[in-house]
């Protein structure tokens, strides 16, 4: 092989490597065993908090701002197959219809993106005692290397 041919070869695993987190954000239904959407009471916090659960005892910090139903799911969840993740939309008071955008696995860190619907226009203020959330459940398989924290970024629709 040629210089030539090395310089190609490595472009070509720069695209690669860089099209990676892309790909893993578009194949993210095919990465999460199934999702939840509730409404939680707030906690006084200013901004969006996730959290991730690589075993069961991971869930006790955050679980109990599920509705009964929706804790009981994650309870039973395996974690020897799957990781849980959560993301609460503290902070954001007023968002509705709240939806799963993506999920990008960025070397030690897993990003969940959603986005959510702002109030109408002419609403000054929100007076909403709830806060919105995500919860899913991720494949350990199609992760590889688990990540060491999660990140949500809150994307507002028109």
């Amino acid at each position: 092989m040629g210089r030539r041919h090395l310089s190609r070869l490595a472009a070509l695993l720069l695209v690669v490597l860089a099209c990676a987190p892309a790909a893993l954000a578009a194949g993210a239904q095919h990465l999460v065993a199934f999702s939840l959407v509730g409404a939680t009471e707030p906690t006084g916090a200013q901004e969006p908090h996730a959290y991730l659960a690589v075993r069961k005892s991971d869930i006790a910090g955050w679980a109990w701002r599920l509705s009964r139903a929706q804790h009981a799911r994650v309870a039973g969840v395996d974690f020897e197959r799957r990781i849980v993740v959560a993301a609460f939309l503290d902070g954001l008071p007023c968002a509705s219809d709240v939806r799963l955008n993506g999920l990008v696995h960025d070397r030690r860190s897993l990003i969940v993106t959603v986005s959510y619907k702002r109030p109408p226009i002419g609403v000054a203020t929100c007076v909403r005692t709830s806060v919105r959330y995500v919860v899913l459940a991720v494949d350990r398989s199609a992760l590889g290397r688990l990540p060491m924290r999660v990140d949500v970024k809150a994307v507002a629709r028109a």
